[in-house]
């Protein structure tokens, strides 16, 4: 296993731990202690403790509801509080630069899980986050160049998401990066189209194959609007750039309709699947249909 130097594990006395999550007055509720939650020292212990889980959600066909690949999602499994979301983590990381870390600890995971996958008969593509100011990080991208040239499967079967994180355009270093990681046969992707500073600007320095658009797109369809047309010129500027479009927040199966109607392809939110750990997702995935909608049943 290739991880970075930095996440080899350190020990800390445990009681320490409980003095930083339970050192709080005795009449606040569990909601107001993870109001002020996480402190850096309590998401530093996690990492070193592997508490960060790999969770998945499905993109499937907006016809037929099948299932190719995944979006790989970070969870926080805290000995005292369960299953955290990003909400409540994600802002300390970026703060302490330990994103990298984090990006490091869900790939193991999920890329031993795609091998068993792949041995079981089925390949299932697999994306990852990875923010623009990580790409300005050397260090980051031969650690990632290492470990994707051992992994035995097709690294066209892997997409990072790129999300946007800044008004600026992309620098030359963050292209530079971008295009050594093109070059292993990675696809890139633009996240949350739509909703960023120079989205537009990214498509014309990055070579992406994807984009997602943003979910805030997919509530809004149902009522007179522009959005639809914003939609329709979307769908067309993929077409035009060879791109894949991927719908972020399909709920409903009217908007399901919506957009294959409109000529989405694929599709990604609650009406197929949540975000679910992977060894739930191994049993789901046996038979992806009876959860997501199919226009047949419709």
């Amino acid at each position: 296993m290739l991880t970075p130097p930095s996440l080899a594990l350190i020990s800390s006395p445990p009681h320490h731990r409980q003095r930083t999550l339970l050192g709080q007055p005795d009449n606040l509720s569990v909601s107001e202690v993870l109001a002020k939650l996480p402190s850096a020292d309590d998401v530093q212990w996690g990492l070193r403790r592997r508490e960060f889980v790999s969770y998945v959600q499905p993109k499937f066909d907006l016809r037929t509801g099948q299932v190719n690949s995944v979006e790989v999602l970070a969870r926080w499994h805290h000995p005292l509080y369960g299953v955290l979301g990003p909400a409540t983590f994600i802002s300390v990381m970026e703060h302490e630069k330990w994103l990298d870390k984090l990006l490091f600890e869900l790939m193991e995971q999920s890329l031993a899980w795609q091998i068993k996958l792949h041995d079981q008969g089925k390949l299932i593509g697999m994306a990852f986050n990875l923010s623009l100011s990580q790409l300005m990080s050397d260090t980051l991208i031969n650690c990632l160049e290492t470990r994707l040239r051992r992994h035995p499967l097709p690294l066209s079967s892997l997409t990072l998401e790129i999300t946007e994180d800044g008004p600026s355009s992309v620098c030359a270093t963050s292209v530079e990066q971008l295009n050594r990681l093109r070059l292993l046969g990675i696809r890139l992707s633009l996240d949350d189209f739509g909703t960023g500073y120079s989205s537009l600007l990214r498509l014309c320095q990055v070579p992406f194959s994807e984009i997602k658009l943003a979910k805030e797109f997919t509530q809004f369809t149902d009522v007179p609007s522009r959005y639809p047309a914003v939609i329709r010129n979307t769908l067309a500027l993929a077409a035009d750039l060879d791109m894949q479009l991927v719908v972020e927040g399909i709920e409903t199966v009217a908007q399901q309709n919506l957009f294959s109607d409109m000529g989405a392809k694929i599709g990604q939110g609650f009406l197929c699947a949540k975000p679910m750990a992977i060894d739930a997702f191994e049993r789901w995935v046996q038979n992806p249909y009876s959860y997501c909608q199919t226009r047949s049943a419709i």
